[in-house]
């Protein structure tokens, strides 16, 4: 897929990159969690801590923007450096993520890309990839014995929470096609990762695909909440109960989520 190379590697939270969103940081940060030195995912960590300073002005009170992202970008980092210690699911994260870029987008291209593809993905780069697979982790339990059921309420519950969330709505059939897509090859994944271990790789793929979790509610709600107790350290969850609202500080101070 012809897209800046920059994208993969991207720490901004915005991305407006040919590749339709599919590409957005999520591999650099399985590269760092793959490097047998820590001295990257420092370095990385090191410049979060650097902007989560720079958010905190001299009364205390953080920017809620910059903080925001601040601790959000705290967070993937955690992520990698917990992954660094479960190659496992660094794997399974990298096979769910090359169905999208592989699968996925290619079905999108051939079905709604025209005569400019690279136009056409540019809008749907609005949090598709995450919505996907927050709703995906949650059907996959909540399904698990009518696992035939999944793409349809995976449709209607990224359908759903665009709505809530005021996002630009995409139409349906875009969603649908790009739902079943991704789902036949997952599918085949359960037997042999097992839906806990297939339900982390998405929550986790979910935040580091995601531009800009600090504003995306259903991947606050639906994956980080979920890794809190295993995967994000201190100083994050500190920093996220400074800056996000009351209700999901308290969900995540009472340990909520599990797997």
């Amino acid at each position: 897929m012809i897209h800046p190379k920059n994208c993969e590697s991207a720490e901004g939270h915005s991305c407006k990159c040919a590749c339709g969103g599919v590409q957005h940081g999520w591999s650099h940060s399985l590269k760092l969690a793959r490097d047998p030195s820590p001295t990257p995912r420092q370095e990385a960590r090191e410049r979060c801590d650097f902007r989560w300073a720079k958010a905190l002005p001299p009364n205390g009170r953080p920017k809620p923007s910059k903080a925001r992202q601040a601790a959000t970008d705290t967070a993937k980092i955690d992520l990698a450096d917990w992954l660094s210690e479960n190659p496992k699911t660094i794997e399974h994260i990298q096979k769910v993520g090359n169905i999208l870029v592989d699968s996925v987008i290619k079905k999108l291209d051939e079905e709604f890309g025209g005569s400019d593809p690279r136009s056409a993905r540019k809008r749907i780069n609005d949090h598709l990839w995450c919505d996907l697979l927050v709703a995906m982790a949650d059907a996959i339990k909540r399904f698990e014995e009518a696992i035939g059921e999944v793409p349809e309420y995976v449709t209607t519950i990224i359908m759903q929470s665009r709505e809530a969330e005021g996002r630009k709505p995409f139409l349906e059939v875009l969603v649908r096609l790009a739902v079943r897509a991704a789902w036949k090859p997952i599918e085949e994944m359960i037997d042999t990762t097992g839906i806990p271990e297939l339900q982390r790789a998405c929550r986790i793929l979910a935040v580091l695909i995601c531009p800009a979790p600090e504003k995306h509610k259903a991947v606050w709600d639906d994956a980080l909440l979920h890794l809190a107790d295993e995967g994000l350290l201190v100083t994050s969850k500190e920093r996220l109960a400074q800056v996000f609202p009351a209700d999901w500080v308290r969900r995540l101070q009472e340990g909520f989520g599990g797997v």
